[in-house]
C-alpha cells in the first residue's frame, strides 16, 4: 500500500497533460518597475522550478539597483497563471529567447532553478550567438534524469511514509520536503536536525501538498527533454550552482549535463540538498559575483 501510494506521488505525471495555454504571457514583469526594463543596462531573467512561485528569487529583488532589469518566467497554476495548459521546456524556453529578442543591447542573463535550469539553458542554445550569462541552480539534467531519478525519488518517499505521523499525502511530502533540504544522509545527522525542524517550522505555511493536476503540468515535459546535439552554448557562461547532497539529481547527472552544454563552471555546496535555495543564505551573493564577475 506505501509503495503503491509513493509511487502515485512521484508518478502524477504519466497521465495525459491538460491542453496548451492561450491565454496570456507566463512572463511577468513588476509593473511598478516596468519602465526599470527600458533603462536597466541588464536583462536578468527567473525561472523557478517545478511546484515553486517566482517568489524563490525575492532575495534577488535589490539587483534592480545594480542595474539589472528584472522578469520572471511562470509556470502554470503558479503566480496568478492558471492551470490550463502543462509546462513544455521548449515552449518555455523559445518564449524568453523571443522575449530577450526585444531587447538586443542588453547584457542577458538567465537564472534557473531545477526545472527551471533546463529552460535557461534550451533558452540560451536559442539565442547563439549572443554573448548570455546562465545561472542553473540544482538543474534538471536531462530526461529529468532518468530512471536512475526515479528510483532514489520512490525510494525516498517510502521512507518519508514510514517517517510520517499519519499516513496522508500531506503527511508523507512534508516528510519527504524535509529530505529535499540536506539530502538523504543528513536527514539522520543530529549536527542537522535543529536546522531541518526550523526550516521546515519556518515554512510550513508554503509547504503545500501539490495536486497531481499541478505535478503533472510541471514535469511531464522534463521526461522527454535533451539538449539537441546542433545545440550551441559556446557563446554562453554558465555557472551551475548545486547541493553536493541533493537526493534528487546527483552530482554526476549534473556533471554530465554541464559536458552536454559544452562545459561551464560547477560550484557545489557541502552538506545542502536540492532546495539550495532556503539551506544557503548566501546563494544569491555568489550567483551574483558568478553574473557580474567580467568574462
Amino acid at each position: 500500500m506505501r509503495t503503491l501510494l509513493a509511487l502515485t506521488l512521484l508518478l502524477a505525471a504519466c497521465a495525459a497533460p491538460p491542453p496548451l495555454p492561450t491565454g496570456e504571457s507566463p512572463i511577468a514583469i513588476n509593473p511598478a518597475r516596468a519602465a526599470e526594463i527600458e533603462a536597466a543596462p541588464r536583462l536578468t531573467v527567473m525561472i523557478p522550478g517545478a511546484l515553486a512561485s517566482v517568489d524563490i528569487f525575492a532575495p534577488t529583488n535589490h539587483w534592480a539597483a545594480r542595474g539589472h532589469g528584472l522578469a520572471y518566467y511562470r509556470f502554470p497554476g503558479m503566480d496568478g497563471l492558471p492551470l490550463d495548459h502543462v509546462l513544455s521546456i521548449e515552449a518555455a524556453a523559445a518564449e524568453i529567447a523571443r522575449f530577450a529578442r526585444r531587447y538586443p543591447d542588453k547584457q542577458l542573463t538567465l537564472v534557473g532553478y531545477s526545472a527551471g535550469g533546463a529552460i535557461a539553458l534550451q533558452a540560451a542554445a536559442l539565442l547563439a550567438p549572443r554573448t548570455v550569462t546562465v545561472a542553473a541552480i540544482s538543474p534538471s539534467p536531462e530526461h529529468a534524469g532518468g530512471l536512475q531519478t526515479i528510483l532514489r525519488g520512490a525510494g525516498d518517499v517510502i521512507s518519508a511514509a514510514t517517517r510520517a505521523e499519519a499516513f496522508t499525502r500531506k503527511d508523507i511530502w512534508d516528510e519527504y520536503w524535509k529530505t529535499l533540504l540536506y539530502g538523504r544522509d543528513n536527514l539522520s545527522n543530529p549536527a542537522f536536525a535543529d536546522r531541518i525542524e526550523t526550516l521546515s517550522a519556518e515554512h510550513a505555511p508554503r509547504i503545500a501538498d501539490p495536486s497531481p493536476a499541478l505535478v503533472r503540468a510541471h514535469s511531464a515535459s522534463l521526461r522527454n527533454w535533451s539538449l539537441s546535439e546542433e545545440a550551441d552554448l559556446s557563446h554562453a557562461r554558465i555557472g551551475f550552482f548545486i547541493g553536493m547532497e541533493d537526493p534528487v539529481f546527483s552530482t554526476r547527472q549534473t556533471d554530465g549535463l554541464r559536458q552536454r552544454a559544452g562545459g561551464g563552471r560547477l560550484i557545489g555546496f557541502a552538506d545542502d540538498g536540492h532546495l539550495l535555495l532556503l539551506t544557503r543564505k548566501s546563494l544569491f551573493a555568489h550567483v551574483l559575483r558568478f553574473v557580474e564577475a567580467a568574462p
